[in-house]
């Protein structure tokens, strides 16, 4: 999780982008320099001494000087140190000494600088001796409760920088592939030549991959959680025995060393191990790269080629068609060398008779196409007819919808006995369709004030309910349970 302090803008960056930052550069380059010549503290008149040096400098104040340091003493770039001399008089008071040493934070700084100045110089390459490092590395791990910390310590440096060192390195190999300046290179005909070097360069990498990818996720697929934790715990001891003089532990560092030793296993694990290792991606990048090489150069080889004068097959030719005793046989060999001259295809989905690829389209029967005009005011004559006359029809249709209502009709009136319908007392079971209209007299009558109705069929009717039980009306497809009620008509039920 990432925490908000760490998040802040850097100020030992500051210098790198400043308005007079070829100065400041040049003094942080200075120190770094004396740095690693482990002369690790200089005053101002040092300072000034190697400053003058550079034409650029040469008529640089120490008043100026002064000023620049104090600056980068507050970008934090630098550490000011006094003179431990005690001054003897006043002037030498106001004008007290310091010694200046670089942070570690700037130190880093100007190492990230160098690193990007000879990025363009650096060569990747693509090597097999960080797998049999890291195969080494992970053997000696039976070892490690027999060595001391600082060999423990020292054992998981090595790891970590063979692991860095192997995805750092492809990585930056493999992206040059993708880069503009790569396009322009496999387009060239220079490539051909170096085409043949590079597969073979890659395919050996690609071979080294698969076999040393496999030998090391087998090697971590044999540690146990239970041993992977004794091994980080082992590494995080080690790393807490070295005495840091300078190094100011922060509050949650013991945490941070567990989730980054942590971080650093699992990387581990997903490089070599796993349903879709990052191991398997790199190979089919590599794949990818020799598809594109191989592809690229023989466009080049095709393009080459489009170039060869083809004086001596046209002079064959024309010999073999003066030779031609006649126009008919010319004709013959003109389509035998050029093809047809006038080609007309056809193409139609009608179904054959048979699917003999050896069957002449002679042999078969013809077929029969409509071809409409293209014109795009072309419509298709429309045939006019008159009407049909349904009648007929209709009326058959009408007296069975009459039948079929009349039927409804006496099967509804046929449950009302005296002019009341009990729906609990109903002699026979009701069909779906005589349910469907008791309920909606009942629905009706709900719905009315006085608790009235009025059927389809012009019968007034009354909705009486027998106290607050429940009443079973069977029908045809179930028994349905309902409010306890009757109908009580006003006129024969019957009608």
């Amino acid at each position: 999780m990432l925490q908000a302090d760490l998040l802040e803008s850097i100020s030992e960056t500051k210098y790198l982008s400043a308005e007079h930052y070829t100065v400041y550069r040049t003094i942080m380059r200075i120190f770094y320099l004396e740095h690693q010549k482990m002369r690790y503290q200089m005053d101002r008149d040092g300072v000034l001494a190697l400053l003058r040096t550079q034409p650029l400098f040469a008529q640089y104040s120490p008043e100026q000087l002064t000023l620049d340091l104090q600056q980068l003493v507050k970008w934090k770039n630098l550490t000011p140190i006094q003179d431990p001399r005690k001054p003897r008089t006043i002037a030498e008071f106001k004008n007290r000494q310091f010694q200046y040493m670089m942070s570690q934070a700037a130190l880093e700084v100007e190492r990230m600088t160098i690193t990007l100045e000879h990025l363009s110089t650096r060569a990747a390459g693509l090597s097999a001796s960080p797998f049999r490092r890291i195969r080494a590395d992970l053997r000696r791990v039976e070892t490690l409760d027999e060595l001391p910390l600082r060999e423990v310590q020292a054992w998981w440096e090595d790891l970590q920088e063979d692991f860095q060192r192997l995805s750092q390195n492809h990585q930056d190999y493999l992206r040059e592939f993708y880069g503009p300046g790569m396009e322009m290179q496999m387009k060239s005909v220079d490539f051909i030549t170096y085409k043949q070097h590079l597969v073979r360069y890659l395919e050996e990498f690609i071979q080294d991959l698969q076999r040393s990818a496999a030998q090391i996720g087998a090697q971590l697929e044999q540690f146990t959680p239970e041993q992977t934790a004794h091994i980080l715990d082992l590494v995080e001891r080690s790393e807490r025995e070295i005495p840091r003089p300078q190094a100011e532990r922060a509050p949650g560092w013991e945490g941070e060393l567990h989730s980054r030793c942590q971080g650093v296993w699992q990387s581990l694990l997903d490089w070599f191990t796993g349903p879709n290792p990052t191991a398997r991606q790199v190979l089919n990048v590599t794949n990818e790269v020799i598809r594109r090489v191989v592809q690229n150069a023989a466009l080049l080889v095709q393009m080459e080629n489009m170039g060869v004068s083809n004086k001596a097959e046209l002079k064959h030719l024309l010999t073999l068609f003066a030779g031609m005793p006649s126009v008919e046989e010319a004709h013959r060999l003109s389509a035998l060398v050029f093809g047809v001259q006038q080609v007309r295809h056809f193409a139609c989905s009608v179904p054959r008779e048979t699917e003999r690829v050896d069957l002449s389209p002679y042999d078969e029967p013809p077929a029969e196409l409509l071809l409409q005009p293209r014109t795009r005011t072309y419509r298709p004559r429309m045939d006019r007819t008159g009407f049909a006359d349904k009648s007929a029809e209709k009326a058959a249709q009408r007296q069975k919808i009459l039948a079929e209502e009349e039927a409804l009709r006496r099967e509804v009136t046929s449950h009302i006995r005296d002019g009341v319908l009990d729906l609990a007392a109903l002699e026979k079971p009701v069909s779906p369709q005589v349910r469907t209209v008791f309920l909606s007299w009942i629905v009706e009558a709900n719905l009315s004030p006085d608790h009235r109705g009025r059927t389809q069929y012009g019968q007034s009717f009354r909705l009486k309910k027998r106290g607050k039980g429940t009443c079973r009306m069977v029908c045809t497809d179930g028994t349905l349970t309902m409010p306890d009620c009757v109908l009580l008509f006003e006129e024969d039920g019957h009608g």
